[in-house]
């Protein structure tokens, strides 16, 4: 008896979370997890044969079950329990550091010789400076908060190799020892595959000593914290039950903050944008966010305009580059598939530099096809 009433209480909740289900607004874009959920797949006979249908209709499902992130955080605190330092492709970490898993084979090396070979054709055809900055990730410099026992492919072997393969006619900048012997102070966000600003203030530093350019110097910066709330693409995947939040810090300038900026045709007098602190999203408080370019005409007087071909590591690195240029423009090859050899004539760029980290650069195909 106890059983039938057992069985018949669980179908009615059950039941009743089915019609939830149904009957409660669904949202087509998850914050949380910063990307579009399912939408409920149109029927159609030959995809229910071949089982696509369900497979679509039971995603849709998942991703609109009732109080969905409540149930991604118990399953990841369930997870943590048993002893797992691992959820959805994203390490846990000591003091609160979440780390994505970096996978490094023989297709991601081919990918990165096929760039080096883009790049070293696309230099022949441009006759101003060309530096490359290729910046390792949190999980090979934070290795001492990894999970015990979990090894790393070593990314300083990636960069050296990658820099072998570019052409003389390329200054590259290596950044592994200034960010190492700085690793006492926190480079990197912990919950998000960024760096800090603090981190991109030491890249500043050795861009600067490379390309024979005066850095400013911290002390003439406004250091302010603008959110204590943010959490990352990491927590987004990994969605840890009570995981710390990073702080949001910036250096501001006179200089950084009173600029002429051009995100893809949207004008927005500074590098900084207030409206993204209040979203998930707050990383796209540097730069307005991902845009295919980006034009920032800066009070410098000095007639240099420095071109950055880019992936989002270079957001948060503009505050700093701003001190030295009275143009900087910044392309993302993702986005923007012009010739960047004539986009650099037509606006008088004096010099270029590629900046992107490692994890993004192994799999990227789009500097391949630059020209």
């Amino acid at each position: 008896m106890k059983n039938k009433i057992f069985f018949i209480i669980f179908m009615i909740i059950w039941v009743g979370l089915i019609i939830l289900n149904f009957v409660v607004p669904k949202q087509s874009f998850s914050e949380q997890e910063n990307r579009y959920l399912a939408s409920i797949p149109q029927f159609n006979m030959e995809e229910l044969v071949n089982g696509k249908y369900a497979e679509a209709l039971n995603n849709y499902i998942n991703d609109h079950f009732i109080e969905r992130n409540f149930w991604l955080k118990f399953n990841s605190f369930v997870q943590l329990l048993t002893g797992k330092t691992e959820n959805n492709g994203v390490y846990i970490g000591k003091d609160d550091y979440l780390f994505e898993k970096f996978n490094y084979g023989k297709s991601e090396q081919q990918n990165i010789e096929k760039i080096a070979t883009s790049i070293n054709n696309f230099s022949t055809k441009v006759e101003i400076p060309i530096y490359f900055l290729l910046v390792p990730n949190s999980i090979y410099i934070n290795q001492d908060k990894l999970p015990e026992n979990l090894e790393v492919y070593d990314q300083s072997k990636i960069i050296k190799d990658f820099y072998n393969e570019i052409d003389n006619n390329i200054t590259t900048i290596n950044t592994i020892d200034i960010l190492k012997e700085n690793k006492d102070k926190q480079l990197y966000y912990r919950t998000d595959h960024h760096m800090t600003s603090y981190g991109a203030y030491l890249l500043y530093l050795k861009y600067c000593e490379v390309a024979k350019l005066k850095s400013t110097s911290l002390s003439n910066f406004e250091k302010e914290v603008v959110s204590t709330e943010f959490l990352g693409t990491f927590d987004s995947k990994a969605q840890v039950f009570n995981q710390k939040k990073d702080e949001i810090e910036v250096y501001k300038s006179k200089i950084n903050q009173n600029v002429e900026g051009n995100y893809d045709g949207v004008i927005y007098n500074s590098i900084f944008n207030e409206e993204y602190l209040t979203k998930k999203d707050k990383y796209s408080y540097f730069l307005n966010g991902n845009s295919a370019k980006a034009v920032i005409k800066t009070k410098v007087n000095n007639g240099k305009k420095l071109l950055i071909i880019k992936d989002s590591y270079a957001h948060i690195f503009s505050q700093f580059i701003c001190e030295n240029y009275e143009e900087i423009h910044f392309i993302d090859p993702r986005y923007y598939k012009l010739p960047m050899s004539e986009y650099i004539k037509e606006n008088n760029i004096t010099e270029v530099l590629f900046l992107y980290n490692v994890s993004n650069i192994v799999t990227d195909v789009s500097l391949r096809l630059i020209k």
